[in-house]
């Protein structure tokens, strides 16, 4: 089970495990507040879970939804930070985490099922086998498209702008800035992506470097380019993880 969470022109999208999918069917659609807590967004929810038979965790993974009994809420981490308390593992978001930070505290939500953009089903349906979660969420008022998979352990993620083309953007790896170790970080980077055939070294619009990649709005490409793009993200992550950049 997807539910979307709609808010302010804007909108994420959760995956909620099978085992729990009886527990919320019956209480969606309901509004909430979105929480901002250091680097983690939380709700209360008006679904109760039973945790008597789940591992509970002080220790959260990005990406992670995760159930918190105290208050019936529902929490997503997208940095370093850690609960508060007790937390179990309900399921996953599905997409690019950056989009968590621009979320302000105290917004108001609609929580609802999830169903796929029927206008892009063509091009969710070329990204699917290779094994991606797809979504198709708001931002901005636009409906656009997001992906995640875990690769080796790695947790890659690409946001698609669907326009005259198709304009992919995977997570955000580095902050942009001048002093000599980032600078040194791009060069290094840079020439790792130069022989690739979609990807390229870009910047977010929050600033932030990334990979990017643009194909034309032919979803028999798609699945190539998002391939290449997820090798050059995972290699760079590698690099970055054993010093090698």
């Amino acid at each position: 089970m997807r539910l979307e969470v709609e808010y302010d022109k804007s909108s994420f999208v959760i995956e909620i495990d099978d085992q729990f999918s009886h527990a919320i069917h019956n209480k969606i659609p309901f509004t909430t507040n979105l929480n901002v807590w250091k680097e983690e967004i939380y709700f209360l929810t008006p679904i109760d879970i039973d945790v008597s038979g789940l591992c509970s965790y002080l220790k959260a993974k990005p990406g992670g939804l995760y159930y918190w009994p105290d208050e019936r809420g529902f929490c997503i981490f997208y940095g370093i930070s850690q609960p508060y308390s007790f937390v179990y593992p309900l399921g996953s978001y599905v997409g690019v985490l950056d989009d968590l930070r621009r979320i302000k505290d105290g917004v108001e939500a609609n929580v609802k099922l999830h169903k796929i953009y029927e206008p892009y089903s063509d091009i969710v349906s070329k990204i699917e086998p290779l094994g991606f979660k797809v979504s198709t969420p708001m931002r901005d008022g636009e409906r656009i498209i997001e992906t995640v998979k875990n690769i080796e352990g790695e947790r890659v993620a690409f946001r698609i702008y669907v326009e005259s083309g198709l304009h992919i953007e995977g997570e955000p790896i580095f902050p942009r800035d001048y002093n000599p170790l980032t600078l040194r970080f791009i060069d290094k980077v840079k020439k790792l992506v130069d022989g690739s055939k979609y990807a390229r070294l870009d910047l977010s619009e929050d600033e932030w470097i990334t990979i990017t990649g643009f194909i034309s709005r032919d979803p028999d490409k798609i699945q190539e380019a998002i391939s290449e793009m997820s090798r050059v993200y995972c290699e760079i992550i590698r690099r970055l993880l054993t010093d090698q950049i």
